[in-house]
């Protein structure tokens, strides 16, 4: 029996159809074409980041209508004209920084991550939560085979942490304080540890007890914030000197607080966490008096994405316990459950129709 051909030239993707419209979609659009110098992917998982629930409720700047997805990894499926030094079948990752201008001084300095014309997949273009995407090709990273799909889908957030550790190094047989254990600060307590702090801590709220008992489970030494005040345990761990670098994933004012008040003096500061739109009030007078160097840290640098394969294919930890596993069909439920922190990080799989959700690690619900 031969397939359906108006099937065939369609696909099944997540949509947000308008602003205004707080809701997704999953409906079928056609399947993409590559333009000169673009390819299409195959999409094998895509990650629901937070940024993904505020486009939803028109909080974060979108392009409706357009296909949600900015995590994704895949197998190369149609090259268009020009394309160089890929191949069909190759699996790969890639950057979301799609229709960068190449002109402006931020692209001109390397920074296209940062360029304020482009237009990333998932709010920009159509995104990955889809079973076809397609993307430049010369933002594509070919995955290693020691890297399986589960982690590649996770490349994306741990390129953020990498750049941020590019801003703020983490310093050899140092200490470092992360706060907020979502997927960012787990991912950044993992990572300071695998290249070489000497001691790392990963902090967070009653409401995270499950992500954090994860990550205590992944080897990471973690602190309740209501059961300890964070500044003086850093002081009195460190002999009274205080953090040598706090990385800050949470977005909350009393986390920042936190960081800033655990910190040595010339110590360094990573701001990763996305606040609200409310003023966040800074005890400005207490990072002075450290002489504290804070950085803020947004997006992924090219150079982060080989890098984090890098770490990936040595085995020099594995995220794939963050990750719980939807089908494309099950966005629903992937979604509230991103929503109620019960997973830390939730993947779409397009390519299944109809198995019940799998490979999921639940964390305990929020308290």
């Amino acid at each position: 029996m031969s397939a359906d051909p108006k099937t065939a030239q369609t696909m099944r993707a997540l949509r947000k159809p308008a602003r205004g419209v707080h809701a997704l979609v999953l409906e079928r659009v056609p399947t993409p074409r590559p333009r000169p110098g673009w390819v299409v992917l195959d999409v094998r998982l895509a990650g629901i980041c937070g940024t993904d629930l505020h486009i939803v409720a028109d909080e974060f700047a979108s392009w409706p209508p357009v296909t949600l997805g900015h995590e994704f990894t895949g197998t190369i499926r149609e090259l268009g004209d020009g394309v160089a030094g890929w191949t069909v079948g190759q699996r790969v990752v890639c950057e979301p920084h799609s229709l960068a201008c190449g002109r402006c001084h931020l692209c001109r300095r390397g920074l296209a991550h940062l360029c304020s014309e482009k237009r990333s997949p998932g709010w920009g273009i159509d995104g990955g939560f889809a079973e076809q995407v397609t993307v430049p090709a010369d933002l594509l990273h070919r995955v290693p085979e020691t890297v399986d799909d589960v982690a590649a889908g996770l490349v994306e957030p741990l390129s953020i942490v990498i750049t941020a550790f590019e801003r703020t190094p983490v310093p050899p047989g140092g200490t470092v304080l992360v706060l907020g254990p979502g997927p960012i600060g787990i991912l950044a307590a993992l990572t300071a540890t695998a290249v070489g702090a000497g001691q790392v801590v990963l902090v967070g709220r009653p409401s995270s007890a499950g992500r954090l008992a994860l990550a205590a489970d992944l080897g990471v030494e973690v602190w309740d914030s209501s059961r300890c005040d964070v500044p003086d345990t850093a002081y009195a761990r460190t002999g009274g000197r205080g953090m040598d670098l706090v990385v800050e994933t949470s977005g909350a004012a009393e986390a920042i607080a936190e960081g800033i008040g655990a910190l040595r003096r010339q110590g360094r500061m990573c701001v990763l966490g996305v606040p609200g739109p409310e003023p966040i009030r800074v005890p400005w007078g207490l990072a002075m008096n450290r002489a504290a160097d804070i950085a803020f840290s947004l997006s992924s640098s090219w150079s982060s994405w080989d890098a984090a394969l890098a770490l990936l294919a040595r085995g020099a930890f594995d995220p794939r316990p963050l990750a719980s596993v939807f089908a494309l069909t099950e966005w629903e439920q992937a979604f509230a459950a991103t929503r109620t922190r019960a997973v830390v990080k939730a993947m779409l799989d397009p390519t299944d129709n109809t198995t019940p959700s799998k490979a999921v690690t639940p964390v305990a619900p929020p308290t």
